[in-house]
């Protein structure tokens, strides 16, 4: 008997190392502002403040609150409400739009926002819609970003009109691309939900699904 009692107190122990092990290493992927896209958004602001110093005046609040949000986010263990993660998408595209102009254009199609799902879940899945897909078009193209109320939960959609990828084996400078990896692992852990893309040379549809749970009150970063 008391072998047993040791046994499962191991085996306890070892699942709570695990669990830890695993939550670092979500916490350093989250982390992971990545550098191109500072360079890029510094680089625009730049060039606009010559031309348009309204425009770069504004592009610089959005950037400093996009920083912010992201921040924000990183330091969430928990689920927050989607209408956070939302406005941080909003802060994103204004950014992009500002750098590929005409080459991007954004549909929002929010019919729901309280409700709750791991920080940076979306957002992710948004860049890749921007970066990988219809920024790489000819022309570019149009990303669309809604939510739905189901029977038994919330549907959150981004679709884009790009060039495609294959989701499944998808490579990003030569090595295996984790951001997809990393939000339906986030997903499931944290709410239960999880994470299709379909994807072809017409473009890319993302599905987030998260199980119905007790409503979130609205918020905002910080």
């Amino acid at each position: 008997k008391e072998l047993e009692l040791q046994k499962r107190r191991l085996e306890a122990e070892k699942n709570m190392v695990e669990a830890q092990l695993k939550e670092s290493r979500i916490s350093i992927m989250l982390s992971q502002i990545k550098p191109h896209f500072l360079y890029n958004v510094l680089n625009s602001i730049y060039h606009l403040y010559r031309k348009e110093p309204e425009t770069a005046q504004e592009a610089v609040s959005s950037f400093a609150e996009y920083l912010r949000c992201n921040m924000h986010s990183i330091e969430k263990h928990h689920p927050i409400p989607f209408s956070e993660e939302y406005q941080h998408i909003q802060t994103y595209l204004s950014l992009e739009q500002i750098r590929f102009r005409e080459k991007l254009d954004v549909v929002y199609d929010v019919e729901i926002t309280n409700f709750a799902l791991p920080p940076l879940t979306v957002e992710p899945l948004v860049e890749n819609a921007v970066k990988h897909g219809v920024t790489k078009k000819r022309g570019g193209g149009v990303v669309t970003i809604s939510t739905r109320k189901t029977d038994d939960g919330y549907v959150v959609t981004v679709a884009d009109t790009g060039v495609g990828f294959d989701p499944e084996n998808y490579m990003e400078e030569g090595k295996p691309h984790i951001g997809i990896r990393n939000v339906k692992e986030r997903l499931q852990k944290m709410v239960g939900g999880s994470l299709s893309i379909t994807s072809s040379n017409e473009g890319t549809i993302a599905v987030v699904t998260i199980p119905e749970k007790e409503e979130t009150d609205e918020n905002h970063c910080g």
